[in-house]
């Protein structure tokens, strides 16, 4: 009996290697904050649906993205109409979008991260809303369409990392975006059309701020396990930080050259 090498294949040549797929943890954060907003968005409806027909009024008045408030300094407005709402279906519809986007974006990014994403990101759909609509404004939509794009952004960066379920979020994420953005063209009723300068500037603005502030994971040998692998993140806190910074102080500045525009 000749002896034969196992490395070498029965006509003599080396096999080729076998591209198994590697199996790595993440360290996904608990969503909390997202029943927060949840929690936030809610509690301030209960209390406009309280009020009178006058009150309700006067409630929208008083905080909804009115352009020529703005314009005498009312910046607030900007921020404060992310939380209100019109009736009880434009109340669902946002609730149940933020509630199956914010827990996914949450977990990825976590809870510090996504404060980020869903404020300013929401501020970039007002202030978009604000140049480009003339009409009062008020909802979530704005930072909700942040957080699509901030996932988007995420899945397509990492791809390769989540194998073939990411890509098949991230197919699921344009296919979303591009339903809700065309139901943005249909013709308005009873006098309301949705606010798609708001859509698109919140998912500008996550896009965006995903891309500067998001996590950059990178697949890396372990050094505490001989042979093993950990997912490491290079854009640390300090990083993302100052780049959030940054993008707080630009909007800022296109906030107050817009409105004395």
């Amino acid at each position: 009996m000749s002896d034969q090498n196992p490395s070498l294949s029965p006509d003599g040549t080396a096999p080729e290697p076998e591209n198994k797929p590697l199996f790595v943890g993440l360290m996904l954060a608990e969503p909390r904050l997202t029943f927060v907003l949840l929690g936030v968005n809610v509690l301030i409806f209960m209390y406009f649906f309280s009020l009178s027909a006058d009150h309700q009024l006067q409630f929208f008045m008083d905080w909804a993205k009115i352009n020529e408030l703005i314009k005498e300094g009312e910046y607030y407005r900007l921020f404060t109409s992310m939380f209100l709402h019109l009736n009880l279906p434009h109340l669902l519809m946002n609730a149940y979008s933020l509630y199956i986007l914010g827990r996914d974006v949450e977990s990825l990014f976590g809870i510090e991260r996504f404060a980020v994403i869903y404020l300013l990101g929401g501020l970039s759909g007002s202030l978009a809303s604000f140049i480009f609509t003339p009409n009062p404004s008020i909802g979530a939509s704005g930072a909700i369409f942040a957080l699509i794009g901030a996932a988007t952004m995420y899945f397509y960066q990492h791809r390769r990392l989540h194998g073939a379920g990411g890509r098949r979020y991230l197919n699921q994420l344009v296919m979303l975006l591009v339903l809700n953005l065309s139901l943005g063209l249909l013709p308005a009723r009873s006098g309301f059309r949705l606010d798609q300068a708001a859509h698109i500037g919140g998912l500008v603005g996550g896009l965006i701020l995903a891309a500067l502030i998001g996590p950059a994971y990178q697949v890396e040998p372990d050094p505490t396990a001989e042979g093993g692998m950990h997912v490491v993140d290079h854009n640390p806190m300090p990083q993302w930080v100052l780049r959030g910074v940054a993008y707080a102080a630009g909007l800022a500045v296109l906030i107050v050259y817009a409105a004395s525009a």
